[in-house]
């Protein structure tokens, strides 16, 4: 018996719907019928059963309810005991990379400030590769990121946002700016500028960059954006940008490259698994999932794939 079958058992006997409950939870139903089952073989009773188009508790499974509502008691109370140093009361502790919450999602995090005045948010600008583990660590509550794969992997449920493409940015002055078409061949001896070398499409880039047969004159690993957009600005460097982001990116000086072999990069958000969601944190996935609808919406960024 684990925390993720009392969560899913008790969110079923409410609202006696699996479709419901897989929205709220982002399970899929076939996976909320697998965390029944196990406490039902545990167990050894039915707890729910099918009436009149719904699901409904069985005698046991309302003789189960009370002990089910009782230990997740006990499992929040212990979680706001050990996270007491780091945990904030009524305040949701977001992480995320600073091209995601920064620029993607930077005046999202602020309408979202002014909307809720029960709920804080402390958004913590970190690389999109740590993030899971700061999940796992109870560190933060929820994680925004951009990721290769968008499937479930591990111990983190995965809500997708949408789909965009990889950019590359350059200076105005820089050789490249105004080509018809730049493919990987043609970064050869090119100088370049990262936020982070754990960064998954920073890696991927530079695993296609060496498939191709091109060899930087020199990388920089900066983890600030702001420093990228510097030496790229000052050493004719060429930088990685998510296209949501480059209208931003562009206000501050650089220039998007008609990059023709880019690959695609999906933002997702991240949750751990088995652990307690509360209502505040439902709310702020339901608005981003609105706020992607508003970027799709604008003339700058409508080539995103809501997912």
């Amino acid at each position: 018996m684990d925390i993720k079958q009392l969560i899913t058992f008790t969110a079923l006997a409410r609202e006696k719907h699996y479709i419901k409950v897989s929205e709220h939870l982002n399970y899929a139903p076939s996976t909320l019928a697998k965390h029944v089952h196990s406490l039902e073989d545990e167990l050894e009773v039915q707890l729910v059963e099918y009436r009149g188009g719904r699901i409904e508790l069985t005698a046991d499974g309302k003789r189960f309810m009370p002990y089910a509502e009782e230990m997740l008691a006990v499992y929040e109370r212990m979680q706001g005991e050990f996270n007491r140093q780091s945990t904030v009361p009524g305040c949701i502790r977001v992480a995320g990379g600073e091209l995601m919450v920064g620029f993607a999602f930077g005046d999202f995090f602020g309408e979202m400030e002014k909307l809720d005045g029960r709920t804080s948010l402390q958004v913590n600008s970190i690389c999109c590769a740590r993030v899971p583990q700061w999940l796992d660590q109870h560190e933060v509550d929820i994680g925004f990121v951009q990721v290769l794969d968008p499937r479930e992997d591990g111990q983190q449920e995965v809500v997708p946002l949408f789909e965009e493409e990889l950019c590359l940015m350059a200076a105005p002055d820089h050789r490249l700016v105004g080509a018809e078409g730049v493919c990987l061949s043609d970064l050869d001896k090119e100088n370049f500028s990262y936020t982070y070398e754990d960064c998954c499409f920073t890696d991927e880039f530079r695993r296609r960059l060496q498939l191709a047969g091109a060899q930087p004159a020199s990388e920089l690993f900066l983890g600030s954006i702001h420093a990228v957009i510097h030496t790229v600005k000052e050493d004719r460097r060429l930088c990685l940008i998510p296209y949501v982001c480059v209208p931003k990116i562009e206000q501050l000086g650089l220039v998007r490259l008609n990059w023709l072999d880019s690959f695609k990069i999906y933002d997702v958000i991240l949750l751990q698994k088995g652990v307690y969601r509360s209502g505040s944190i439902t709310s702020l996935i339901r608005a981003a999932k609105t706020y992607a609808e508003k970027i799709k919406k604008q003339k700058e960024t409508e080539e995103i794939i809501l997912l």
